[in-house]
C-alpha cells in the first residue's frame, strides 16, 4: 500500500447553509440545504472532500452517523483502490438496504477517495478520466420556483440569460394548469427563441396530466419536460417517452445502475439524470454514464456541479450540467461560469477549496 494514500482518518461536519428565500416546488419547500460534509485525510497529507444532503436536520443526521459507521471499514485502506473500497461499503449495508441513506453515506465517502486519486497523481479528475473537453454546458437551475409571480419569473428569467447562461430550468406542478401553462409562455417570452428551456414539474402530475400538458407546453418549445409523474412509474414513464412531443427527462430518484438500467432499457426516457449522491458516488456513476453511452443515450448530471462537472467533461454523451450553487457559500474558489459553461479547474482532483471560515459558520 502507498502511504501517501492510505487513509488515516474520516472526518465529517454537519452544515445548514441558509437560502436567501425559501425554494418552493411541487413537492415541498426548501428553507436551507442541510449538508453532511465529508473529508476523507490521508497519512501523506491528501484531504478529499465529498458531501451528500437531505432536507430535514434529522435525516443529515442519520446520513452522517451511517458516514461514521463505513468509516470504521475503510480507515487503513487505500483510497485509490476505490472499486474495493466501495464494494466493501456495499456488501456491509446490505442487510439493511443499500438504497437511501447508505447510499448517501456512501457517496460522499467514495467521492471524496476519487478526489485523493486526482490529487495523488497530480492531475484534474476529468483529466484523469480521459477528457472529452475541459469546459461543460451549464444550465441555471437556482431560479424561477413556483412562488414567483410570473412578472418575477420573466424578470428572474432574463437576468439568468444576462449572467450568460445558454439555458435556463424553471419549474411546474401548479393546481391549475392553466396558470402553469401561462408561467412557462412568460419565461419564453422573456429569453427568446435561442436559450434552451427547460421544465420540471417535481413529480407532480399523473401520465393522462402529463400527455395534457406536454401538448400545451409544446409550442413554449422545451429541450426537456423533467420528472412529471412520480418516478417508480415507469410503465407511465414508457408510455410518456413515446407519447409526448418534446423529450423526456428522468432518473434522479433513481438508485444504483440497476435502477438506471431499467430506464435505459425500457426507453422510458430521452434524457438520462443520475444523481451523483444515489449512484453512491463516482463508481457507480461512471459505470451508468457508459452504459447509457453504449444505448446513445444522452447523460445530464442531477445537482453536484462541483464533482459532476468533471464526470460530465470525461464522458462524450454527457451534456447540459445542472448548475446549482447551493454549496457556493463554503467554496474558497467558486465554480467558473464563461460563457454559459462550467471551466474544470486544472487543480489536481476535483480542484475544491473549502473555507473553513465558511464552514465554521454554518455548522450544527
Amino acid at each position: 500500500m502507498v502511504a501517501a494514500t492510505r487513509i488515516a482518518e474520516v472526518a465529517t461536519d454537519f452544515l445548514s447553509i441558509p437560502l436567501e428565500r425559501p425554494l418552493v416546488t411541487a413537492a415541498f419547500p426548501i428553507p436551507a440545504i442541510d449538508t453532511a460534509l465529508v473529508r476523507v485525510r490521508t497519512d501523506g497529507g491528501h484531504e478529499g472532500v465529498g458531501w451528500s444532503f437531505a432536507f430535514g436536520r434529522g435525516r443529515v443526521a442519520s446520513v452522517i452517523r451511517m458516514v461514521e459507521d463505513l468509516a470504521e471499514l475503510i480507515v487503513g485502506e487505500d483510497a485509490e483502490l476505490t472499486g474495493r473500497n466501495w464494494q466493501r461499503m456495499s456488501s456491509a449495508v446490505g442487510f439493511v438496504g443499500r438504497r437511501g441513506v447508505a447510499a448517501l453515506a456512501m457517496s460522499a465517502i467514495d467521492t471524496a477517495c476519487w478526489d485523493i486519486v486526482g490529487q495523488a497523481a497530480g492531475r484534474p479528475i476529468h483529466r484523469l478520466l480521459g477528457a472529452h473537453r475541459d469546459r461543460v454546458e451549464a444550465y441555471a437551475s437556482q431560479g424561477l420556483w413556483l412562488d414567483r409571480s410570473r412578472d418575477e419569473l420573466a424578470t428572474e428569467a432574463a437576468a439568468l440569460v444576462a449572467a450568460g447562461f445558454k439555458a435556463v430550468k424553471m419549474r411546474a406542478g401548479l393546481p391549475d394548469e392553466d396558470e402553469d401553462v401561462a408561467r412557462v409562455a412568460a419565461v419564453r417570452a422573456a429569453i427568446g427563441p435561442d436559450i434552451k428551456l427547460m421544465v420540471d414539474a417535481n413529480q407532480a402530475w399523473t401520465l393522462k396530466q402529463t400527455i395534457r400538458m406536454a401538448d400545451r407546453l409544446a409550442s413554449s418549445d422545451l429541450l426537456w419536460l423533467e420528472e412529471p409523474m412520480p418516478h417508480g412509474l415507469l410503465d407511465d414513464y414508457t408510455a410518456a417517452t413515446a407519447r409526448i412531443p418534446m423529450p423526456l427527462c428522468t432518473g434522479e430518484s433513481q438508485y444504483f445502475k440497476d435502477e438506471l438500467l431499467t430506464l435505459v432499457q425500457r426507453r422510458s426516457t430521452d434524457y438520462l439524470m443520475p444523481d451523483l449522491m444515489r449512484m453512491g458516488g463516482v463508481t457507480e456513476w461512471l459505470k451508468v454514464a457508459h452504459v447509457a453511452e453504449a444505448y446513445g443515450l444522452p447523460v445530464t448530471p442531477h445537482l453536484f456541479m462541483e464533482h459532476s462537472a468533471s464526470l460530465a467533461a470525461a464522458c462524450p454523451n454527457v451534456v447540459w450540467q445542472e448548475y446549482q450553487p447551493w454549496w457556493q457559500p463554503i467554496m474558497e474558489k467558486p465554480v467558473e461560469l464563461v460563457d454559459g459553461c462550467i471551466a474544470l479547474p486544472d487543480r489536481p482532483g476535483f480542484g475544491i477549496s473549502l473555507s473553513q471560515s465558511a464552514i465554521d459558520s454554518f455548522r450544527i
